[in-house]
């Protein structure tokens, strides 16, 4: 025994192992199993992930591929479309041509008719100013040659209208001229002269019916007359001598004093047409001598008669005659002054 203590004191003892921790195992194992699970946990969502992007990936292929297959057909739509376009572009340029050239060819023909309508319109104008030219020309005619007064304001109506018609403004003067001169002939023949031609009318019928004055009672002769006395009794039937100025007294034989009256009445009425006034008013007093001096004075109708003639003798003096020709020579001096219109057809106006 003492030698064992010995050997145990002389060697020296082992270190004792440290003690490990009881639960330490168990921690380990669980770290483990925690790490173990953590892992497959992660290769799992790895895995997901994987799947899911693989996935997706094939989706995505899958799209771009239909966008692909889309894009193809847009392309080849958009070449169709591009092909078309271009052909509606050749189609629009041939098109647009098309309108130019009828646009020329409208402009063309807008000319051509205005050009016609020009023509048209200065023919219608010629025709116009001739009818108006030979209505002025017989309005003046017919009151200068016949004293026809109601002719020759229808004329001059007439003539105003048709220059009314005249598009021409040049023409407005001789329009407002022809006017002038038709107021002034309308004037110069109112009404009453041709009430007093009226009148001077019937007083020529009526001179028929008018009974002659009575002849007076001759002094019975002595004895039957002689050659001499009886040929100085039929000279002074046939011949009388009498002033020039007047009428020195009553016919020599009644039978002509009807004739003579008649006579009178018609040179007062040549003498109002000639716009005479002296002659109109001596041949009245001429008509009035006669019939106090030839006719029965005291039968009703005498004294009507002269009445009437007194009455025309009261009556006031008209005035001038119009000067008329200035629309006419106008119109002449405007149309020699206007340019040449083209040739047209005659006149065809209707006389007043």
């Amino acid at each position: 025994m003492s030698a064992d203590t010995d050997d145990n004191t002389a060697k020296p003892k082992p270190p004792k192992p440290r003690g490990r921790p009881p639960g330490l195992p168990s921690i380990a194992i669980i770290v483990a199993l925690v790490a173990l699970a953590v892992a497959a946990w992660s290769v799992w969502r790895l895995q997901r992930a994987t799947q899911a992007g693989q996935a997706a990936r094939k989706q995505d292929s899958a799209t771009i591929a239909a966008l692909e297959t889309r894009l193809a057909a847009n392309d080849q739509q958009s070449q169709t479309g591009n092909h078309r376009l271009g052909a509606l572009e050749s189609g629009l340029d041939d098109v647009r041509s098309s309108v130019q050239g009828l646009n020329r060819r409208l402009a063309n023909l807008e000319t051509a008719y205005t050009n016609l309508s020009g023509q048209q319109q200065s023919g219608r104008d010629t025709l116009l100013l001739n009818d108006a030219e030979m209505l002025l020309r017989t309005g003046q005619q017919r009151y200068e040659l016949f004293h026809d007064s109601a002719g020759a304001l229808k004329a001059y109506s007439q003539a105003i209208e048709v220059l009314a018609q005249v598009q021409n403004p040049a023409y407005a003067p001789v329009r407002a001229s022809a006017t002038t001169e038709r107021d002034a002939l309308a004037a110069a023949a109112p009404p009453s002269r041709q009430a007093t031609l009226d009148s001077l009318s019937g007083l020529r019928g009526k001179v028929a019916s008018l009974p002659l004055a009575e002849p007076e009672s001759m002094p019975p002769s002595s004895g039957k007359p002689g050659f001499w006395s009886r040929v100085g009794n039929a000279f002074s039937s046939v011949v009388k001598v009498s002033r020039e100025n007047g009428r020195g007294g009553p016919l020599a034989d009644p039978r002509y004093a009807r004739q003579t009256l008649a006579l009178d009445l018609a040179q007062a009425q040549e003498s109002l047409l000639a716009f005479e006034t002296p002659d109109y008013q001596t041949a009245l007093q001429h008509a009035d001598t006669t019939l106090a001096a030839q006719f029965d004075g005291n039968d009703a109708g005498v004294k009507d008669f002269a009445t009437q003639l007194r009455n025309l003798l009261a009556q006031h003096a008209t005035g001038p005659a119009p000067q008329l020709g200035g629309a006419l020579a106008q119109l002449q001096s405007l149309r020699a002054s206007q340019p040449a219109a083209p040739a047209s057809a005659g006149s065809g106006a209707a006389k007043p």
